[in-house]
């Protein structure tokens, strides 16, 4: 009998495989700039959890449920920081006050949680990133420390370095792995076995980082830091040279009050969250600002208390919309691309 139960799970099972989820929600078309403007960024949808990407259940899905016992927990995002992408159909939130991480995977339409690394629970988890092999790297503010999981979410090691409070997150085209030490101010990189080879960047007193919190990497490897109580972006080489710096702090569009998540895109535009702004702007590599999108509120396009943001190789961002406990996704629209 367990036999023949366990086939007609198998059976029902492949009948039941969802469509995947698409990237567009065609009821809402927003895009900036607003027309008779090209567009620029347009709107995707967001994820508030579980509910936006597993499929409704049917017939066969809770027969299957009735039949295995399968009864998961779904939990949605609570208070979502860090962000992610495998570059393809999986993204990976960092839900900060819940000690999880969401692991979302858009084709399958499935929905996974790493909540501990081998026998150590998450406490605080920040930064995330994701290596060219799927390989998940996760820092843990709780724990003082960084860890490093498969792409199925199995436990693989602990990144062996002395953290006070590790945060952002990012990796270069060499796989070295650029950590951000909040109370520190500095960043440690680890190479591509994951070995500690120095801080980041260089002693220099002009250019000295005052509670960093997050790190993005481009084509080039230069190396882009929220200075966060400098309020501004710095820009460094791979080997920690200083180059120039993106805003001041202020209320006006081009300057920060809370800078938080930076990212840059296929194109080079630099990508800067700021919280209090409830936006992100985007400004070329000189650090002219080109354009903002969002505001304070809840709805699509709107933020509360943003933080992290991630932009893939087919130029979709991805934002932690802290406060409104969702994350948002845009599209980068390259001029003279498809509108």
């Amino acid at each position: 009998m367990k036999l023949s139960i366990c086939s007609l799970a198998l059976l029902l099972a492949a009948c039941a495989t969802a469509e995947p989820l698409a990237w567009r929600d065609a009821a809402i078309n927003l895009a900036w700039p607003p027309p008779p403007n090209p567009p620029r960024i347009s709107f995707l949808r967001d994820v508030k959890g579980p509910d936006d990407v597993i499929p409704e259940k049917g017939n066969i899905a809770r027969f299957m449920e009735f039949v295995t016992g399968d009864d998961t927990t779904k939990t949605a995002l609570n208070t979502p920081y860090g962000v992610a992408s495998n570059g393809n159909s999986v993204i990976y939130v960092t839900d900060i006050a819940a000690g999880i991480v969401h692991r979302y995977d858009l084709a399958k339409r499935t929905v996974d949680y790493i909540l501990q690394a081998g026998e150590e629970p998450l406490i605080r988890p920040g930064g995330v990133a994701v290596d060219r092999d799927g390989n998940v790297y996760i820092s843990d503010a709780g724990n003082a420390k960084v860890f490093k999981f498969d792409k199925n979410g199995t436990f693989i090691h602990e990144l062996a370095g002395q953290f006070q409070r590790p945060a952002g997150i990012a990796i270069n085209s060499r796989g070295e792995k650029f950590v951000v030490d909040v109370l520190a101010h500095k960043l440690k990189v680890f190479d591509v076995h994951d070995t500690f080879v120095r801080d980041f960047p260089q002693d220099d007193t002009r250019e000295q980082l005052n509670l960093p919190s997050n790190v993005a990497i481009d084509r080039k490897d230069d190396v882009y830091v929220t200075d966060s109580m400098n309020f501004m972006v710095k820009v460094f080489s791979h080997s920690g040279s200083y180059k120039y710096s993106i805003g001041e702090i202020g209320d006006a569009p081009g300057s920060f009050a809370r800078p938080k998540g930076v990212a840059v895109d296929r194109d080079n535009h630099v990508y800067i969250v700021d919280a209090s702004h409830g936006n992100f702007q985007i400004f070329n590599q000189d650090g002219k600002l080109l354009l903002f999108v969002g505001r304070n509120g809840t709805g699509p396009g709107e933020f509360s208390l943003p933080s992290g943001i991630f932009i893939d190789a087919s130029g979709r961002i991805f934002v932690a919309d802290t406060y409104n406990h969702r994350i948002q996704i845009f599209q980068y629209i390259s001029e003279g691309g498809p509108q």
